[in-house]
Order: structure tokens, then sequence, then C-alpha cells
């Protein structure tokens, strides 16, 4: 690509019903939206059917995958089986060009919020997701109103029959409204978002006046997709300083890390980062042993703000003069709570060349 050429984020947002496509483009600041519904025939297999009608879009516009800087998949069913099912659907082309990231509904509303004008997220946001006669939804508050302001995000849902609430009902939007007096009187938001099929039709007339009432609402299909490509200009930054706690499945916060020295104080530095899918989530750091073949590695558990050590031994290594061992640790999640951190001697230059060991430690966090 042309350096003056402008940046353009792909979002794709695989629903069971519907394929959602979006594209940021950098310099118009601007997103551009397409819609695609999946017959019912189709739906079973809605990740390969949803892929096509993305690529039979790209084609008919003369569109290819390398005119995107980054291309990001969301999913409601995140599995393994679904990672890797899409996974297998990606023509190596693709691999090249771009590494398949996907993330969670939760993560790509959460980004969509935080990627906005400050007002938005500075005070109690709330989505509103409706299909299925289920009500999920997540709230984004602030947990701590300091000079450094922490929020957290959670993910929670409700069976609406359980509430009296049928889709078919002649008196849904009495019943829905009332409910939706209760659910905010315990959960206050400014900033309220729709989304689902089950909000489609003209039925809500009691309950959008009721959410109207000093409170900003928007209704919209393509917030998933809006938030993956969003991805594309950068992370957000309260989630890179571990302020930003994502309460949801597959979301981490812990944070593993070590101690340093500053000047003679001990400073945590963390590897890993909270609020990503456990499978988005890693970290690299390099550090010189001193005496010591021991390394000891801190749990953060932001949720509960507690903490764990755990020492691991490197052994059989080289004997070498204090200082003159590099070691570069990798941490890898393998689900919310485990991993293994991997140990690799690096050496030291010419003077002490690395054998290329790796140590394996495991870990379990507290959950």
């Amino acid at each position: 690509m042309g350096e003056l050429e402008t940046r353009k984020f792909a979002g794709i947002d695989l629903g069971k019903t519907a394929v959602q496509f979006s594209v940021y483009d950098e310099a118009a600041a601007e997103t551009t939206e397409e819609s695609f519904p999946l017959p019912r025939e189709e739906q079973e297999d809605y990740v390969a059917n949803g892929l096509f009608y993305v690529r039979r879009y790209l084609e008919a516009n003369h569109i290819s995958w390398d005119m995107y800087h980054g291309v990001y998949f969301t999913m409601a069913d995140t599995s393994q089986q679904c990672r890797k099912h899409l996974e297998e659907l990606l023509d190596e082309d693709f691999k090249k060009r771009h590494s398949v990231k996907i993330i969670t509904h939760f993560r790509a509303f959460v980004e969509y919020v935080f990627h906005q004008e400050r007002a938005v997220w500075d005070r109690n946001t709330l989505l509103l997701d409706y299909s299925e006669n289920v009500l999920r939804y997540i709230l984004v508050e602030q947990i701590r109103p300091s000079r450094q302001k922490a929020y957290r995000a959670v993910l929670k849902e409700m069976n609406l029959e359980e509430q009296g609430i049928y889709e078919n009902d002649e008196n849904r939007d009495y019943h829905f409204s009332r409910l939706m007096k209760q659910f905010l009187v315990k959960n206050p938001a400014h900033i309220i978002f729709l989304t689902g099929n089950g909000f489609e039709g003209n039925w809500m007339k009691k309950t959008l006046t009721y959410l109207c009432a000093g409170r900003r609402v928007f209704m919209g299909q393509n917030l998933y997709a809006n938030g993956a490509c969003l991805l594309g200009l950068g992370p957000v930054q309260l989630m890179e300083d571990g302020m930003l706690l994502m309460q949801g499945p597959d979301m981490v916060y812990h944070t593993i890390g070590i101690l340093t020295q500053e000047s003679g104080k001990p400073r945590y530095v963390p590897v890993t980062s909270i609020g990503r899918e456990w499978y988005n989530t890693g970290g690299t750091i390099d550090i010189i042993l001193d005496k010591s073949q021991k390394v000891e590695f801190f749990y953060h558990n932001t949720k509960e703000n507690e903490m764990e050590s755990a020492v691991c031994e490197i052994k059989d290594l080289p004997a070498r003069p204090p200082k003159t061992t590099r070691i570069r640790i990798r941490v890898q999640f393998t689900s919310q709570t485990e991993g293994v951190i991997l140990l690799k001697d690096m050496g030291f230059g010419d003077m002490f060349p690395a054998t290329g060991k790796v140590t394996v430690f495991p870990f379990s966090l507290i959950s």
C-alpha cells in the first residue's frame, strides 16, 4: 500500500440470523455499514454462510482483503469450536495479510463505547440486546470517581418468559416498560443502546417513551461490527492501564507480572493486561538474572484486588557470572484462569551464548 493511502478497518459480526459488515475510514472518521440477512435454511452453519455473503459483497464491489489494514471478527459464540471453524474457512492468502482476530460481542460493544467521545463512556452506559426472548445486557459504569478513574463492564442476561414477557403477547409493550422501570432503578444509565431483532417492529411505544425520558437512546444492528472494526485504531488506554474491569465469560481480570527495582524501590511490572478474552491475552518481557536462578511471578486479581505469588526455578543453565543471563518470559493463557509461562534462555551476547532452553511453568489463578 502507498504511504498516502488512508487506513480502513473492517469489522464482521457473524450472527446466527444475519451478518453485519462495517468499515471504518480513518481519514473521513466515519463508519459505513452493510447487513446481509441469512435465510432460515442457511442459519445452521451461519459462520460459513455469513462469510460467503461478505466475500460475495467484496467481489461485487471489486474489493480485496488487502485494501483493509485490519479485519476483525466478532460472534455470539466464540467457543473453541467456532473459532477453529472460522479459521479453517479463511484462506491462506487472507491469513498472510491479516492474522485471525476474533472477539466476543461483549468486548466488541465495550470497544465501541470507549472509542467514542468521552461523554459516552464517562457516565453509565447500557446495552440491551433482545433476541429469542432473552435480554442480554452490558452495563459500563464508573467504579472509582477519583483523579485516576476506573470503570467496570458487566455482562448478564435474563429469560423474559420468567418476567411474564412473550414476543407475540399484545401486552408486551406494557410488561416490558414495567420491567425497564424496575431494571433502571437498579442499573441507572444515561445512554442506552438497543440491538437485536426483538426490538424490531412498532411495538415499543410505552417502552421508548420511558427509556427516552432524560436519556439518550440509540438503536442499531451493527454495534458489534462497529466495535470490532474500531479495534484497528489501537487499544483502549484504560484497558492497557488496567483501569477497565471486564466481568463476563472468557474475559481475563488478572494481570501476571514481576517486581523490578526503580530508584531503589520495588515496582510491579505487568506482563499481561486485563480486559481481553483469554485466547487474546498474552505478553512478553525480558529480564536479567542476578545471582539467583529463580523468578518470582505475581498474579493480581483486579476484580477482588488480591495478589498471590509463585516462584519458578530455572534449572540446568550454564554457569555464568551474575547479570549475564537474559531470560525471555512469555505468558500464554489456556483458559480464563489457567495457562503457562515460558522462560527461554537468551544468553548474553557472544560471550555467553544462548542455550535456547525453555522452562515451562504452569499457572492457575484465583478465580
